[in-house]
């Protein structure tokens, strides 16, 4: 083109055939000129520099080798083809007239992702899986599909009859899995399960934190109950903290591996009566990202999935929730798969990543939001008293139904 787009234009004209957003904002080359070139040349030499821009560049697909000729100048002659075409009806057209033909074919020939497995298959068939509170609900669901996939499963959990449950399920469609029994609020029962497995495989591929204990009580019933907080504690962080501490130096070792923590939306969304459950969500969830880093360069993944409310047995002792939207086991393994195949940081629901930008904005504000839930929704009835259920009235529910998924 005699008169070719400049860069920055020429981008946007791509972003638009691609139907994806176009860059507002434009950054003059030669305010880069500014830093001295030899700075730039020592920075780009040191070696944390370099591992990092290589693991940058490998996440994004990028080959390092292209890096030289980003800034590479060129400059293009075309008065030789222009005199050629001077007696024809031949014309060079504009980019923006051709260039959703290109896209077009790279999008249906030349896209790497089409040359991908990305299905759940392609990423866990032949490898181990270990499920903790596989017994039911969405650990059951998650050990089923997984072993539908292909993996080998270690079905984890305090009660053999029910893995055996499981077992027979996943026997039937023709997946393999193996049981662990474990009590891992224990903590030498869970060194014990480490030290089984490590013996018994060597290595675990997949690691997904799933046994969890919920407690639905408000702080004006718990200045007497300091072990509510015990409880929830030893098995949703420490329990869960002894496997990744135990599990992880093999998956460095073997250069992969991943961690998917299972979380909650009450981490996102700060929900009342749920402090016991939600700092011991929290805890996990910040020992993850501290790590996280760490582990990076080990081609070890940790995924964290904020799960809204699921229907399963963890949640059925409060009865209010029989009246209120929830999500089924399935809908909550598709989550988990998700964040699985594609090696996500993070997993959440766009109620939840609202409830985390809206207490960031307005913390004070969402305090008096939450509040109105807290004061609409019934406490639980004490465990051992003869505190009758209380259905939630009609605005609990219209309320509930609007804030879908969240503990109330």
């Amino acid at each position: 083109d005699p008169k070719p787009e400049s860069f920055g234009d020429a981008l946007n004209l791509i972003c638009e055939a691609a139907h994806a957003p176009r860059f507002d904002a434009r950054i003059d080359p030669r305010v880069l000129k500014l830093v001295p070139s030899g700075l730039v040349g020592l920075l780009g030499a040191m070696p944390a520099v370099k591992t990092a821009r290589r693991e940058v560049l490998a996440d994004i697909g990028i080959p390092e080798s292209v890096l030289p000729y980003v800034n590479w100048r060129s400059s293009f002659d075309t008065r030789e083809t222009e005199a050629a075409l001077a007696r024809t009806d031949i014309h060079c057209p504009p980019l923006r007239e051709y260039v959703w033909k290109i896209w077009d074919y790279w999008e249906r020939y030349m896209d790497p992702d089409l040359f991908q497995d990305r299905t759940l298959h392609g990423r866990i068939n032949g490898k181990i899986a270990m499920v903790t509170g596989a017994s039911s609900g969405i650990g059951e669901a998650l050990a089923i599909r997984l072993a539908d996939a292909g993996a080998k499963v270690l079905l984890v959990a305090r009660s053999r009859e029910k893995l055996e449950a499981v077992q027979q399920a996943i026997d039937a469609s023709g997946g393999e899995s193996l049981i662990h029994t474990c009590d891992l609020s224990s903590t030498e029962d869970a060194d014990r399960l480490v030290r089984e497995v490590l013996d018994e495989y060597g290595h675990i591929d997949l690691l997904v934190n799933n046994a969890g204990r919920s407690i639905r009580r408000g702080v004006s019933h718990s200045y007497d109950r300091y072990h509510d907080f015990e409880r929830t504690m030893a098995l949703n962080y420490f329990g869960s903290l002894k496997l990744i501490l135990g599990l992880l130096p093999a998956m460095r070792q073997q250069k992969d591996g991943q961690i998917v923590n299972i979380s909650s939306i009450g981490v996102q969304t700060n929900a009342p009566r749920f402090s016991a459950y939600v700092a011991s969500k929290a805890a996990l969830d910040a020992f993850s990202r501290s790590i996280a880093s760490e582990v990076v360069a080990d081609g070890v993944c940790i995924t964290t999935v904020y799960m809204p409310l699921v229907r399963t047995p963890m949640i059925a002792p409060t009865k209010m929730y029989e009246a209120i939207p929830t999500r089924s086991p399935d809908e909550a393994v598709d989550m988990i798969v998700d964040g699985i195949v594609n090696r996500k940081k993070r997993v959440a629901t766009r109620l939840g990543v609202f409830g985390e930008v809206s207490y960031a904005l307005a913390p004070k504000l969402i305090d008096r939001v939450l509040n109105t839930g807290f004061r609409l929704f019934p406490d639980s009835p004490r465990k051992g008293t003869d505190e009758e259920h209380k259905a939630p009235g009609p605005e609990a529910v219209a309320f509930a139904h609007i804030m879908h998924g969240i503990h109330w």
